[in-house]
């Protein structure tokens, strides 16, 4: 079985032609302390990521029923602080030495150093990845007293056995703030609460990849004609395990990494159009690593009023 996780995951997402043997071969020098600099920049935009498009409005309604229906796709740009990280020595490499080498996303050419007795170290290359993107539906289904539930889901087939499929749900509550203070009128304050779950699970039912994120988040935004800029500012936790296995003449020992973060904050700026009981709505979210996101939703029942829901 080749060696997976959370790289590859990602890796599928954003380069679909990269060879596996080639992933491979990068992956399976990282099973020491250089891992987490080397995939690093990957899990944090996958981080950053699922914590886009949570919102476009932070409106909620006393007490109506409506059904929202929402597209979202979201993107992130690796900068160049992304593209290197600083790597040590491993093994029983003499002198042990550190230098900047590339991350899975920097450059594909690897990083030599020079030993004792004529000995070279080898640091792999990365993968030129300078964007990661995917697509997330989800529904939000509201009110009472102020209160809206929200789920989504992401599913990805990578249509290859050793690596299966990406699935990843999630579901929140938001409840209105606003509405207890009428002088806050016409600025929308909401509380928001959104706990996501997700594997890459392989043919042979083994689960190379789990991640699990809550994220609390306070939210505004105001009404201006048919345009609602809006605001968020949300902290989450995040835990993300991946093992993957090497081939078995490789006499590697299985090979398991925690990425077990406390806490982050992410701050959301956007704007929407809302007509009736369709919106569009584009944001930019300002986190370790940067993403864009962007969305249509379209509400039932429809409303006369340039505001949804």
């Amino acid at each position: 079985m080749r060696p997976i996780g959370v790289g590859i995951a990602s890796l599928i997402l954003a380069m679909p032609l990269v060879a596996a043997a080639q992933v491979d071969g990068r992956l399976a020098a990282y099973t020491g302390r250089n891992a987490k600099g080397y995939l690093s920049p990957l899990v944090d935009s996958f981080r950053s990521g699922l914590n886009a498009g949570l919102f476009h409005s932070a409106e909620i309604p006393a007490q109506k029923f409506y059904v929202s229906f929402e597209v979202n796709a979201m993107a992130t740009f690796f900068d160049e602080d992304s593209r290197s990280f600083m790597a040590t020595t491993e093994g029983n490499f003499l002198p042990q030495q550190t230098t900047s080498a590339p991350t899975i996303v920097g450059d594909d050419h690897a990083v030599f150093v020079d030993g004792t007795a004529g000995t070279q170290y080898a640091f792999p290359g990365g993968f030129e990845i300078h964007n990661i993107y995917y697509a997330c539906p989800q529904v939000r289904i509201g009110s009472w007293r102020g209160t809206e539930a929200l789920g989504r889901f992401v599913y990805y087939d990578t249509n290859t056995a050793e690596l299966g499929a990406l699935t990843f749900w999630g579901a929140g509550i938001r409840h209105s703030i606003s509405q207890y203070f009428p002088s806050l009128h016409p600025l929308d304050v909401a509380l928001a609460g959104t706990w996501q779950d997700g594997a890459l699970q392989n043919d042979a039912g083994q689960k190379v990849l789990h991640a699990q994120i809550f994220t609390a988040s306070l939210q505004s935004g105001m009404q201006v004609g048919v345009l609602y800029p809006y605001a968020g500012l949300s902290m989450d936790w995040f835990d993300m395990q991946l093992d993957y296995v090497f081939p078995e003449e490789w006499a590697l020992d299985p090979f398991h990494l925690d990425f077990d973060y406390n806490t982050d904050f992410q701050l959301t700026l956007g704007v929407a159009y809302h007509v009736s009981g369709f919106s569009a709505y584009g944001e930019y979210s300002l986190a370790d690593e940067s993403s864009v996101a962007a969305g249509l939703s379209v509400t039932f029942p429809f409303t006369n009023r340039s505001a949804t829901p």
